[in-house]
């Protein structure tokens, strides 16, 4: 049995080594990452929890607004995360929908992209396998043009990325309370927030929690309503977190051309691979620890940007559906309380120390935010429902 502390995590420096376990190397992709910040991936989240009386026991609890994990590593996600930038397989033809390929600062190639090889990455095959390589894209500008336009949404948005914008530069000036990890976290976000096209990904994130979408007209009410009546947009950037998400990655890492069942079978016998392997499951060679599991996407070692709303107050949110970032079909989002998804123990304060990666993706983040009071689960806060 691991010791309980084995699941306990707090923001950690991904370029230090750890007594007891090996040096990293110069070569580790991180340190290439810091070494070249425009290869760091950035995302931004919204994270929406409220405090209520559970009517089957008749105690206060806080709960997250989730949604089922869309890719079978954990039960449920905050299902709010919207790229900056990210990686995906140089052998697609073309990115995303409302992405473009990034360019980089000085185009040696052509055509000019970022690109990344994936025997850089640890997870690697080390049986002499060709490389595959990884190519960097952006969200667009106007990615919410066209059908998906909603003025009002974007100008809140707006008002988020000023505030952010900012807030980043006032801890810069006040770097003496940051480490040096910290200190170049905050720069790399803060060149991407400075970004145009960082408008849109926080306007995503805003529109993929289901919470501003309309009811059901289209020019109908919204669940939560915007104009002078919106959550204060000032206190969605004070709740502004940076955490730096490192994943426990398939090993060996599949190419991108395996097929999607081969993956699913990955991450259902990962556990007693491991298991039989003796591979640590929460901390990897250089003695760094997971924040959650993934699949094999190079993009799930990013800087989150987290943004927390405090929805106690906003009424007639138990039923909020959620829609794809650049799509219409609904998924039905839940409140889950902190107990459920593992952060806390069953006293509804005491931060638990189960692990919470199967459970929860964003486990270890939330029990930060509780940790950090950004979440509150203060009883004498509590308001019935």
């Amino acid at each position: 049995m691991c010791a309980p502390d084995t699941y306990t995590w707090s923001p950690q420096d991904l370029t230090k080594d750890r007594a007891g376990f090996l040096p990293i190397s110069d070569d580790d992709y991180v340190k290439k990452y810091q070494r070249n910040p425009e290869l760091w991936p950035v995302e931004v989240f919204l994270i929406a929890y409220r405090r209520r009386i559970n009517k089957t026991t008749g105690k206060s609890e806080t709960q997250i607004l989730v949604r089922k994990s869309a890719n079978g590593t954990s039960k449920w996600g905050v299902g709010t995360g919207v790229p900056v930038t990210r990686w995906i397989a140089s052998t697609q033809e073309k990115p995303p929908l409302g992405y473009r390929w990034s360019e980089p600062p000085m185009p040696t190639q052509e055509p000019p992209r970022i690109r990344f090889e994936a025997s850089s990455f640890p997870e690697f095959p080390k049986d002499g396998q060709e490389s595959w390589s990884y190519d960097k894209i952006d969200i667009c500008e106007d990615a919410f043009d066209g059908q998906f336009k909603d003025p009002e949404l974007e100008e809140y948005a707006s008002q988020i990325r000023k505030g952010l914008r900012s807030k980043l530069s006032e801890q810069m000036d006040d770097a003496t309370n940051l480490n040096s990890w910290e200190a170049n976290r905050d720069s790399e976000v803060k060149t991407v927030v400075d970004n145009a096209n960082s408008l849109a990904a926080i306007q995503g994130t805003l529109r993929m929690s289901g919470l501003f979408a309309r009811k059901e007209a289209e020019a109908g009410p919204r669940y939560v309503a915007l104009g002078d009546s919106a959550p204060d947009p000032a206190k969605l950037v004070q709740s502004m977190r940076i955490f730096t998400m490192f994943p426990q990655m398939p090993s060996p890492m599949p190419s991108p051309s395996t097929p999607p069942e081969e993956l699913r079978r990955e991450i259902r016998s990962r556990k007693s691979r491991m298991a039989e392997s003796g591979r640590d499951p929460h901390t990897d060679p250089y003695g760094r620890m997971f924040t959650h599991i993934s699949t094999s996407n190079p993009s799930n070692t990013i800087h989150g940007v987290y943004l927390t709303l405090d929805a106690t107050d906003l009424p007639e949110l138990d039923e909020v559906f959620a829609v794809d970032l650049f799509g219409t079909k609904e998924t039905k989002r839940e409140w889950k309380s902190l107990l459920d998804l593992k952060v806390l123990e069953s006293d509804g304060r005491t931060i638990s120390t189960d692990d919470t990666k199967p459970t929860f993706i964003s486990g270890f983040i939330v029990r930060q935010l509780v940790k950090d009071g950004v979440i509150r689960v203060d009883e004498t806060e509590e308001r019935q429902a």
